[in-house]
C-alpha cells in the first residue's frame, strides 16, 4: 500500500521532509494497530489509502493558497483530515474535536507517538467549544448544513469553513438551505483525489 500512497502523493505534488514522513509512517502504524479495536475508519487496504489518506491530502494545494494559523477538525474520528493535514502543515496549529472518548484517546496518543507538537485533541462535543479558528474543517459528517450554526460559530472573522464533499449537484442543492448572504460567500472547488472514481469537491465558505 505504501507504493500506492507514494504514487498518489506524487500526483498531488505533495512532498515531505524526513520528519514528516516519519510522522506519516507512525500514524499509519498506529491506525493499523487500533482500527479493529476502536472502529476508527470503515476501510482497509487500497480503500484506506485512496478514500482517507489521499482524500485528505487532496486539500493541501488549495489550503496552501489560504491564510490561516489555526485550524480545527470537527468530528475528527480516526484523524481524517485533521491529523493528516497537521503533518502537511507542521507550522499551523490543529485542534481535533472528537466527542467519542475512545477515538479522542487514539488521536491524543497517536499525536504523542508522532511528536506532533502542533496538534491538540479535545474530547468534547463541538457545541461546547468556545474557541474560534481561522479554518474549520469538516468531512464525513453527512450534510454539513445540519451543523452549520456550530461550524460557523467556531470560525473566526475572516476565516473559512472547508468541507470535503461529493457530487456538485448535491452540494448545490444542500447550500440552498443557507441564508442568501452565506451563499454569496460560498465557493465550490473541484477536488482531485488520485485513483478515486467518485466525484469529490470542496465547499469553502468565508466567515
Amino acid at each position: 500500500m505504501e507504493a500506492l500512497l507514494d504514487k498518489g502523493l506524487s500526483e498531488l505534488g505533495v512532498s515531505f521532509s524526513d520528519e514528516q514522513r516519519r510522522q506519516l509512517d507512525t500514524y499509519w502504524s498506529e491506525l493499523a494497530l487500533w482500527n479493529g479495536k476502536y472502529g476508527l475508519v470503515n476501510a482497509s487496504g487500497e480503500a484506506l489509502v485512496i478514500k482517507h489518506f489521499l482524500d485528505s491530502f487532496s486539500a493541501v494545494s488549495v489550503l496552501k493558497t489560504m491564510a490561516f494559523d489555526t485550524a480545527c477538525d470537527v468530528g475528527s474520528g480516526g484523524g481524517f483530515p485533521g491529523l493528516v493535514l497537521a503533518i502537511a502543515f507542521p507550522e499551523k496549529k490543529f485542534t481535533l474535536i472528537e466527542r467519542s472518548g475512545k477515538k479522542a484517546l487514539f488521536l491524543a496518543n497517536t499525536a504523542v507517538m508522532m511528536h506532533a507538537s502542533n496538534v491538540e485533541v479535545k474530547a468534547e462535543d463541538a457545541d461546547l467549544i468556545k474557541e474560534q479558528f481561522d479554518l474549520v474543517l469538516f468531512r464525513a459528517l453527512g450534510q454539513f448544513t445540519q451543523y452549520f450554526s456550530t461550524l460557523y460559530r467556531l470560525t473566526a472573522a475572516g476565516g473559512h469553513l472547508f468541507a470535503f464533499k461529493g457530487r456538485r449537484e448535491e452540494i448545490q442543492h444542500e447550500i440552498q438551505s443557507l441564508a442568501a448572504e452565506i451563499q454569496k460567500k460560498t465557493v465550490i472547488e473541484t477536488a482531485h483525489v488520485p485513483f478515486l472514481e467518485d466525484e469529490r469537491n470542496f465547499v469553502i465558505i468565508e466567515r
